[in-house]
């Protein structure tokens, strides 16, 4: 038998090779990712475990700053996951602010609602077995465990149908729904997905309904980076409606009875079929609009067999027990609509300047080759506030008192008007006395429960200045000034005082003045039950002659007196590209779509300046030679340790930023530019890490959402409670959770505070209200509330990111400057000016327990959007001159999700935008600032350091950490995986090389020692 001849040298090396070669390029690739990608893996693997260091004689000081009212265990001390106690304290507070959020909208002969319980309930519709819990996106949060509307209702004590209930969970997985791929229009779908009616019958008999209430479920979705469609037709013809079509004979179905002009927010075929069924052998049908916006309903409110309407918003964890109680009595209704229900949303000013998904596309030269960056965006879109300031109910209500809508025509045009909301008591409310002489208007408000049963009720008072002919400052007929909930016992009667500066009753006049205005003439305050009906006779006053409030007679919130800050803006409208709605003329000058001319970027042009080369003109850094290089490197012994409770103005900030070293400048981008969901350590100034969090409905982050934390009812169900003291509730239930996990948690990507401009914003879920004020008070309240807990908040998306369709292509919103101010400002000026907190820090070396009252608002994210054609974190007016200088905003601004190139982070850190909401990953290095040697760029980054840190040294990023300690973290979990990887890897290579050698060296030897033949 021969013997087997043994491979060659050659051959032996070609096969290994190729395997030492591999365990080489593995070990620098897991290197170089190590160090590329080293701040997101901290961000969604974990960081390791920190460690503190006391300072000497530090170990018996009071250092917790911040009150645990939970303490439960983490199953490891590396665990993500937050306390149970405190999770279920955040499903306690979602009920309770569900159980007055909730608006009983419609309740036929006042006594329809609350049902009996002896009766069996039908409980219909597609959405009450896949209800809406919220929205997808930056809000999107874990809702496997969350009440649905059966356990809400059996919770309740209702008897439920189940064969009906049974066909539904059965059966709805076969009707796709509306499904959002974040800022692909192509990519979603826009369904509604109700079931056939003719299906039901076939488990569902009439006979099966007889005698039985009916509680039909009408569920919307919404979603980051889309917006509800404004066309069925139209949207059924996107690629992935085609795919699900071409798949789903159920889909093709409902997208064959689309009629002309059908649109998102009104009734389906499939759904006034099933109102019908249930109409037809059912004792009453209530219908619960699902929505976190309004709904095209006046056929509901004047159909007579339609007995009850709730709207239950989008309801989170806990939010459908409230349902059930609503239904039964056992909870008394007290919401009152946070936005106005109007009758046709295709005649709103609003409609013809929103999404037109594809549309309002501008073109010219320079447009097509803009934005080819790592976001591969080529197009750029506007849209036009023409509205102007008559938004909402204020557009309404001046129609009505212009006279152009009588009482009937009020009617035919608005369903429900804004702050409507019935009870199971009737209220009686009287101004029993008021007071104008002063700087104020003060009401005292008796209100009456005129019911055995208890109750709670919202006082609401609005003002109407007075609209000077001629002047180009537009005054709504009724605006929003102050509101009040009131609880009340059976049959008792309380006082309340409502208070309303005259000040903030100014308008801001953009022309003459460049500031805000208490023009002359006549005021009236008025009590309302809503932003329709008066209650009463109104209280006025006169202003004798305007009164300008510059900075010689500043109002005295403002930090410095504001003025025009956004002509570009205004410009766009003077300059004749488009008009704004106006009292001069309101029929003539009413919104229309936007023309060719207006998309042509060469024709329109603002303030002299074609659009075109507007937005060609490519931002290069303009330093300025009388800036005096910051100091650096220098030693004061000052560490971030010691810098809490320190005013913000301080001399001792400066000493403490003099220690910044040239690299760290020169590496702003690791500490300023890769800011996705933390900030980050700086081991040079003992800067603690902390992540920073989505979402405004719970905590969440990309890819990841944490399964033990709280899914928090949506924002405009908050805003619907008009209950301040709830907000703050909401905002410190969510900041125990953030308190009592182990991964600290300092910062909130929320609340969310963007208008709700149109019903067919895709983010409404996130956003309170149409109304300014409404959401500034809720949002001022949640911010205190967050802030008391050691919670950093950072209000978004600053500013005027009303519109989710084309965000990211760097959309130019075109609105006039008293409409920006006295509309999408409102929010955040109010919040910015109002939210306050007491904080606790150690003042001394004796450690010493102090407190100050300092801004509850230190945190703010910009938007992706441009402020007419300069991206607003990018844009100085808006990030410094309006934020900072004019309201007095101390705290660090990071961008949006800053993945496209025209969203500059030298731009931005200029601007104000301190921080880059971005993270490295091989092609994205995070956004690295172009010049960082100049004494201009320095400065600038100096303050974003300066921000950066205030900000997290007053958060619980600081609890047990006394003044002139340490802070050490061990390498994250991740890096320990790397480096046994990276042994492991060099083992083999070693080895396998040792074996490569010694296998060759014995062939050799071998061959050598082998007798020729």
């Amino acid at each position: 038998m021969s013997k087997k001849k043994k491979m060659s040298n050659g051959k032996f090396i070609g096969l290994w090779a190729p395997f030492l070669a591999l365990s080489g390029a593995l070990i620098i690739g897991i290197e170089v990712a190590a160090g590329t990608l080293s701040k997101t893996l901290d961000t969604y693997v974990n960081t390791g475990a920190q460690h503190i260091d006391p300072a000497p004689g530090s170990d018996k000081w009071d250092t917790n700053y911040y009150t645990k009212l939970f303490n439960d265990a983490p199953d490891s001390p590396t665990d993500p996951k937050g306390s149970v106690s405190a999770r279920k304290n955040g499903e306690k507070v979602t009920e309770e602010i569900c159980d007055e959020g909730m608006v009983l909208v419609k309740n036929k002969n006042g006594n329809s609602l609350p049902l009996s319980k002896s009766k069996t309930i039908a409980l219909l519709g597609r959405g009450s077995v896949d209800p809406v819990y919220g929205g997808s996106g930056s809000g999107n949060v874990d809702t496997r465990n969350c009440a649905n509307p059966y356990s809400g209702l059996t919770k309740a004590g209702f008897t439920i149908n189940e064969k009906a209930y049974t066909f539904y969970k059965d059966n709805a997985k076969d009707y796709p729904r509306q499904a959002i791929a974040m800022d692909n229009y192509q990519g979603s779908t826009f369904f509604i997905g109700e079931l056939p009616v003719d299906k039901l019958k076939e488990k569902v008999a009439p006979g099966d309904l007889t005698g039985q209430n009916a509680v039909i479920v009408i569920s919307r979705c919404g979603g980051e980076g889309l917006d509800l469609s404004t066309d069925l037709v139209r949207d059924s013809k996107t690629q992935a409606s085609k795919d699900v079509m071409s798949k789903n004979a159920n889909a093709a179905a409902e997208v064959a009875r689309y009629t002309a002009g059908q649109h998102e927010l009104e009734l389906s075929a499939e759904e006034k079929d099933l109102i019908k069924y249930a109409k037809d052998n059912c004792s009453s049908v209530t219908i619960v609009l699902n929505c976190s916006t309004s709904f095209e309903i006046k056929e509901l409110r004047d159909d007579p067999d339609i007995t009850g309407i709730i709207w239950a918003g989008s309801p989170g964890s806990t939010g459908f027990n409230s349902l059930g109680k609503i239904l039964s009595g056992e909870v008394n209704p007290s919401g009152r609509l946070p936005d106005v229900f109007a009758a046709d949303f295709t005649a709103d000013p609003t409609f013809q300047n929103f999404a037109i998904n594809g549309a309002n596309e501008y073109k010219g030269d320079y447009v097509g080759k803009l934005w080819t960056g790592n976001g591969g965006i080529k197009e750029a879109h506007f849209v036009d506030y023409e509205e102007g300031v008559y938004l909402g109910y204020k557009y309404y209500e001046t129609a009505f008192k212009l006279g152009i809508l009588d009482e009937a025509g009020y009617k035919n045009a608005v369903a429900y008007p804004f702050g409507w909301g019935l009870s199971y008591t009737t209220f009686t409310q009287t101004i029993v006395a008021s007071d104008t002489t002063g700087d104020e208007v003060k009401l005292t408000v008796s209100v009456k429960n005129n019911s055995a049963t208890a109750g709670k009720e919202v006082v609401q008072v609005y003002y109407s200045a007075p609209y000077l002919e001629g002047s180009t400052v537009e005054k709504p007929a009724a605006v929003l000034g102050a509101f009040a909930k009131v609880d009340l016992g059976a049959n008792e009667t309380k006082s309340v005082t409502i208070t309303i500066k005259k000040e903030d009753m100014a308008s801001y006049d953009y022309a003459t003045n460049k500031a805000y205005v208490l023009e002359q003439g006549h005021y009236e305050v008025s009590l309302r039950e809503n932003s329709h009906k008066v209650i009463g006779t109104p209280v006025g006053f006169d202003v004798a002659s305007t009164i300008v409030y510059n900075d010689a007679h500043k109002r005295s919130s403002d930090k410095k007196a504001p003025t025009n800050e956004f002509d570009h803006m205004t410009g766009y409208f003077t300059s004749g590209n488009a008009k704004i709605l106006s009292r001069k003329d309101f029929a003539g000058t009413f919104p229309t779509k936007a023309t060719e001319d207006e998309a042509d970027a060469k024709k329109t042009v603002v303030n002299g300046v074609a659009v075109d080369k507007l937005l060609a003109d490519n931002y290069t850094p303009v330093n300025d030679e009388k800036d005096v290089m910051p100091k650096m490197g220098e030693r004061h012994g000052l560490a971030a340790t010691d810098m809490r409770g320190l005013d913000y103005n301080d001399p001792k900030w400066e000493e403490f930023l003099d220690q910044l070293t040239e690299e760290e400048y020169d590496h702003e981008v690791d500490y300023l530019g890769v800011n996705a969901y933390n900030t980050p350590a700086i081991k040079s100034i003992v800067l603690p890490r902390c992540e920073d969090h989505d979402g405004p409905q719970g905590f969440s982050k990309l890819g990841a959402l944490y399964d033990d934390m709280c899914a928090y009812m949506s924002e405009p169900l908050l805003a619907a409670t008009f209950n301040v003291d709830l907000a703050k509730k909401m905002g410190e239930a969510i900041g125990q959770e953030a308190l009592c996990i182990s991964v600290p948690f300092a910062g909130w990507y929320g609340p969310a505070m963007n208008i709700h401009r149109s019903p067919f914003a895709g983010r409404n879920f996130e956003y309170y209200s149409e109304d300014g004020l409404l959401s500034g008070k809720i949002a001022a309240s949640v911010v205190t509330g967050a802030a008391n807990n050691g919670l950093k908040a950072y209000i978004k998306h600053f500013a005027l990111n009303d519109q989710e369709t084309w965000r990211t292509s760097g959309l130019c919103t075109w609105a006039n400057e008293q409409a920006v101010r006295e509309i999408y400002l409102k929010p955040f000026e109010i919040v910015v000016k109002e939210a306050k907190t007491t904080e606790k820090y150690i003042s001394d070396r004796k450690g010493t327990v102090a407190t100050r009252e300092m801004s509850a608002a230190l945190g703010l994210m910009s938007s992706f959007n441009r402020i007419g054609h300069i991206w607003s974190g990018g844009f100085k007016g808006l990030m410094t001159n309006v934020l900072r200088d004019e309201w007095g905003f101390q705290g660090v601004c990071i961008s949006d999700f800053n993945l496209y190139e025209y969203m500059n982070a030298d731009q931005g850190v200029r601007a104000g935008t301190d921080m880059q909401l971005s993270m490295t990953w091989p092609g994205n290095p995070g956004k690295v600032m172009a010049d960082t040697k100049s004494a201009t760029a320095r400065i600038a980054i100096r303050k974003a350091f300066k921000n950066m840190v205030y900000s997290v040294v007053n958060t619980l990023a600081m609890q047990g950490i006394a003044p002139g300690s340490t802070v050490r973290y061990d390498l994250s979990p991740w890096r320990v995986w790397f480096i046994w990887g990276d042994i492991a890897l060099g083992l083999f290579l070693v080895a396998g090389t040792a074996w490569v050698v010694i296998r060759c060296r014995r062939y050799k030897k071998e061959i050598a020692e082998t007798p020729a033949e």
